[in-house]
């Protein structure tokens, strides 16, 4: 009997992992990332962050691009995303010149769009880098209408916008990382429990006993990545039992 329903669930496990694999391949416009050489590329940091939404390890090769990959992996409205995703070719006035997106996203509602990362006061600077930027993100819009795709640049005053905001999703990325509550009771149990008592902090959901010590904190992570709580001035203040839990 228990070696038939380790043959079912590994079945079950076998057909999940086709069925994704097949969203991936015809699913999304760019599922590998371009092979990069780090001494070729801005920025002298080099990170790598294993990601939960994508299932491999996620390279950034800057400080800003590896805060955007945090915001990406924890906002549940993306669904997937893929660092240097292509290396394309753009003709403007009969010359080609070769540019590199810094990551595609494909939400959840559909939206596609290719981002371009960028410190603020650089790609507003006068010198010769910001020119090159700002020309650099107008050939890239050009090739985003051309081929029906939306192109955001995001700076570091929206990605890092706040305080505490990325010190705040690193914390919740490592634990959702390592905790998955696959069953739904409990989950629904504190979001049963947040509609009927509305915003309450953490310290009080101990307290009530609607979470544990133990595991609460990992609960809370995996039901942020989720999209299914929020957490009050996320991004101005550090995370502790006197934030508060909404939905």
């Amino acid at each position: 009997m228990v070696r038939q329903i380790e043959n079912q669930l590994c079945v079950m496990a076998f057909e999940l992992l086709s069925e994704w694999r097949y969203r991936v391949m015809n699913t999304y416009r760019y599922t590998a990332p371009e092979a990069m050489q780090r001494s070729t590329h801005y920025g002298s940091n080099y990170y790598i962050i294993p990601s939960r939404k994508l299932g491999r390890n996620v390279t950034a090769f800057s400080y800003l691009e590896y805060c955007n990959i945090l915001t990406l992996e924890m906002d549940s409205e993306v669904e997937y995303y893929c660092e240097q995703p292509c290396t394309v070719d753009v003709c403007v006035d009969g010359i080609i010149s070769s540019t590199t997106f810094d990551t595609y996203v494909y939400y959840k509602d559909g939206r596609e769009e290719m981002q371009e990362i960028k410190y603020l006061d650089e790609l507003n600077s006068d010198d010769k880098k910001g020119e090159r930027d700002r020309s650099q993100i107008e050939k890239q819009r050009l090739w985003c209408v051309q081929n029906g795709i939306g192109h955001v640049v995001r700076t570091d005053n929206i990605i890092m916008s706040g305080d505490y905001k990325i010190r705040n999703l690193e914390w919740l990325a490592a634990k959702a990382r390592r905790y998955t509550m696959t069953k739904a009771f409990g989950r629904n149990a504190l979001i049963s429990f947040l509609k009927e008592n509305g915003s309450i902090t953490i310290g009080q959901l101990y307290t009530s006993g609607i979470i544990t010590t133990k595991d609460g904190l990992n609960l809370l992570a995996d039901m942020y990545y989720r999209g299914e709580i929020k957490f009050k001035d996320f991004n101005d203040y550090q995370l502790s039992n006197k934030t508060e839990v909404y939905l």
